[in-house]
């Protein structure tokens, strides 16, 4: 047996079984059809050279040859034609001007003209070109230097999206190699003796096909490619099973038995008896390590109700929604992509390693008047890739997705909602549509509320920054006073220094004396200056707003300390005296160390504002199990019960109108919660008012 007929001869089946799958996959499609007939064209070629190789004499391997290249003649036509309805060219008269000029070399495949003859060759016979094969040789180059550089000019082409270029690029290589084939028919000539090894260019051009179909789902055959490869393996399985119990039956009843057909009736009853549960051991194999069980939709929709939809922070909701996605519906990756402010999407949330690499999705036209009429675009199992690109196909092709699904409350595009292919290789189904597109919906309402919730937390921010500034001016004055006696007594001391100098009191003085004596007066201006800039430095460190920074270590002492010594002047204007009463050895705590400060500022002021003429305010912590405390009672007015549960309220405000925005209570609530802590306030009518406040963030 001549070995050299082997290779051609596997490579030929690999082509044809290639060539069926993708038929089989989508007979309507055009660029299947095509695939197909190339495929099998070059079959007809491997597997008649193979029987060539393997004849006995020169006339059966003429006869085999002069078959082979029917399939030959025909490779460059379907060649090309296939790469124009993969790229969707049309080149209509030009195909059919291929077609007819192949029909002579057709009619002249078994006459002298095209082989005249057999020679026999170190890997065995092969065929001697006649005198009109020069002319098919420049068919075959002009057919296939057209269609590589067809698929050069598109693959280069900036029109495409990404997914697209990869395939185009992916067959542009492969015809590029497979182009190098044409070495067994320059072979045919006697004076080239050089092996021939186009089956080795057509074994790479089907590996560039398999991977691009695998990695890039070059003519959506993917599924149906790993599918048959895992039955095939599942079926070899099956038959090693049931043939080891017909030989174990076989030579356990052979002895006793002697008619050989019922002796393995025992274990044809043993295969009947274990078929059906191997079929369903195997099906729930294939299931869960394959093509991963459905997933339920009672499981989603208790999913989302339960722990997605209640989330307000927007962050947080779009990252869970993604992750609870693709891992219930069992998807390949899931992306989020909101509306920004430019009027492009921006990928706010990304789950899968296999997700696509796009941070923004412009918006064109056509993909704004796509989404304006279709609340989702679906990849199509037979889908045409050479048909016209609409936009519900170019949002899928950039985005790597299967489904996308359009979020919209009302009229307004919020974002779109990106899923990848199911891990179980299956199509999205009207079951999947109908439970997903109530729930986009749903989600819409939720994303809508949480970008409210954060606009809302943003203008709160913002209006206890203003409020804040507003009461500098207040506090302003008191340490004006606070800042004017360190200054007087720095220039008290220093001009009296220079006016005892002046007037001679310390000629009796030694220079060592003068120099003690200028020595403590710096001494007392270096330490006077240093009290004016920490009084100014807590100032400014106050009027700055807060950036929302959690910190492991913050010290509730130090941050009460740091707002008291900002309004015990003010307070001790107007009679009012401030009592600490904190502990030295409280734990710190995990806060914004500007927002705790904020939150003590307004309560204490508040109090101060209740307090009418003389009175005090009193504020004490101390450490309860997890948590760290802070009461701050005044001896103000109190609250009547009525307001009491009102206080919290925004806009509810107890002063004068253009006195208060009825913010302050409402802004310290959020900010505590966000600091995980709770705020509470007990209030007797004409006796006084306590604040409490509770962080758990213990370290």
């Amino acid at each position: 047996m001549n070995l050299y007929a082997m290779p051609p001869l596997i490579t030929g089946v690999i082509l044809f079984f290639i060539g069926l799958m993708v038929i089989f996959n989508n007979p309507r499609s055009w660029v299947n059809r095509m695939f197909f007939l190339f495929c099998f064209s070059m079959v007809w070629w491997l597997a008649f050279y193979s029987l060539m190789y393997l004849s006995a004499d020169f006339q059966d391997a003429l006869a085999w040859a002069r078959i082979g290249f029917i399939g030959i003649a025909l490779i460059p036509v379907f060649a090309y034609h296939f790469i124009t309805i993969f790229l969707g060219i049309r080149r209509t008269m030009l195909i059919i001007a291929l077609y007819i000029s192949v029909i002579p070399a057709l009619l002249m495949s078994q006459s002298c003209n095209v082989y005249q003859g057999i020679i026999e060759r170190f890997w065995g016979y092969y065929p001697i070109a006649g005198k009109y094969y020069i002319v098919f040789l420049v068919f075959f180059a002009v057919c296939f230097l057209m269609g590589v550089k067809n698929l050069f000019v598109a693959m280069i082409s900036p029109d495409i999206s990404r997914v697209r270029k990869h395939q185009i690029t992916y067959v542009f290589f492969a015809f590029l190699i497979g182009s190098f084939g044409v070495v067994d028919y320059l072979v045919k000539y006697t004076w080239i003796n050089v092996y021939p090894f186009g089956y080795f260019c057509a074994m790479i051009f089907i590996t560039l096909i398999a991977y691009a179909i695998i990695k890039h789902h070059l003519m959506d055959i993917e599924v149906l490619v790993k599918k048959t490869l895992i039955f095939a393996g599942l079926y070899v399985v099956s038959y090693i099973v049931f043939s080891t119990f017909l030989a174990l039956g076989s030579f356990l009843f052979e002895n006793t038995i002697t008619n050989r057909f019922i002796a393995i009736i025992p274990s044809l009853l043993i295969i009947v008896a274990v078929l059906r549960p191997l079929e369903n051991i195997l099906r729930n194999v294939t299931d869960r390590y394959l093509f991963q069980k459905k997933y339920d939709y009672k499981d989603i929709l208790k999913t989302f109700t339960g722990e997605v939809l209640t989330v307000l922070n927007i962050g947080e909701l779009v990252s869970l929604t993604a992750i609870k996605l693709r891992d219930i519906m069992k998807l390949e990756n899931v992306s989020i992509f909101l509306l920004d402010d430019a009027g492009d999407l921006t990928n706010v949330a990304q789950e899968g390693a296999e997700g696509h690499r796009t941070k923004i999705f412009k918006l064109t036209e056509e993909i704004k008047a796509y989404m304006a009429k279709n609340p989702y675009c679906l990849k199509e199992s037979n889908h045409d890739k050479h048909s016209v690109i609409t936009g519900g196909e170019v949002i899928l092709a950039d985005l790597q997705a299967h489904l996308v699904i359009l979020l919209k409350n009302n009229q307004n595009i919020l974002g779109i909602l990106s899923l990848g292919k199911k891990k179980s290789d299956d199509n999205f189904t009207q079951d999947d549509i109908d439970i997903l597109l109530p729930l986009a919906h749903t989600l819409s309402i939720a994303i809508t509320n949480a970008q409210l919730f954060d606009k809302l937390s943003t203008a709160q921010a913002q209006a206890a920054q203003r409020e804040k500034m507003a009461v500098i001016g207040t506090l302003s004055a008191g340490i004006n006073h606070e800042i004017c006696n360190p200054l007087g007594i720095i220039r008290g001391q220093t001009e009296l220094f220079l006016l005892n100098l002046r007037d001679g009191l310390y000629k009796d003085k030694t220079l060592q004396e003068l120099v003690d004596k200028a020595c403590e007066i710096m001494t007392k201006v270096i330490k006077e200056t240093d009290r004016a800039t920490s009084i100014t430095k807590k100032l400014s460190a106050f009027a700055k707003p807060a950036k929302g920074i959690v910190e492991d270590d913050v010290r509730v002492e130090e941050e009460i300390g740091e707002v008291i010594s900002l309004v015990e002047h003010e307070l001790k204007l107007s009679d009012i005296a401030i009592i600490p009463d904190i502990p030295v050895d409280l734990p710190c705590i995990s806060a914004d160390r500007k927002q705790l400060q904020e939150v003590l500022f307004n309560i204490i002021r508040n109090a101060a504002q209740a307090i009418k003429g003389t009175g005090e305010i009193k504020v004490s912590a101390y450490r309860s199990r997890s948590s760290v405390c802070v009461n701050i009672t005044d001896t103000g007015s109190g609250i009547t019960r009525e307001n009491l549960n009102k206080i919290f309220d925004p806009f509810f405000t107890t002063k004068d109108p253009g006195k208060g925005t009825g913010l302050g209570l409402f802004i310290v609530k959020q900010i505590v919660e966000k600091n995980n802590g709770v705020i509470s306030v007990e209030s007797e009518l004409g006796k006084g008012t306590t604040f409490k406040l509770e962080f758990f963030g213990v370290q």
